[in-house]
């Protein structure tokens, strides 16, 4: 019984973690996040660097802002800047 379960147990844990997959955020998200970002001086950069978690928050990898340093972000499901950090 253990070894006809093997395969099916083997094959779940390949795809779990392409379930739970970033995606990137829709068009109308993005204006979102970068009018966000726009208030704090900065801008989310390429839109490869943008992406949409599971749970519902938004991740910017090397948003550019004014002071020409390049930082991090992390913005709620409702697009409030929650997170900032140096990159």
């Amino acid at each position: 019984m253990t070894r006809s379960l093997l395969p099916a147990l083997a094959a779940l844990v390949m795809f779990v973690p392409a379930a739970m997959a970033d995606s990137a955020p829709s068009a109308d998200e993005m204006a979102k996040i970068e009018a966000a970002l726009k208030a704090w001086g900065c801008a989310a950069g390429k839109a490869d660097d943008v992406e949409k978690e599971d749970s519902g928050i938004y991740e910017v990898d090397d948003g550019k802002c004014a002071d020409g340093k390049v930082y991090d972000f992390r913005l709620s499901k409702d697009f409030a800047v929650t997170t900032i950090s140096a990159d």
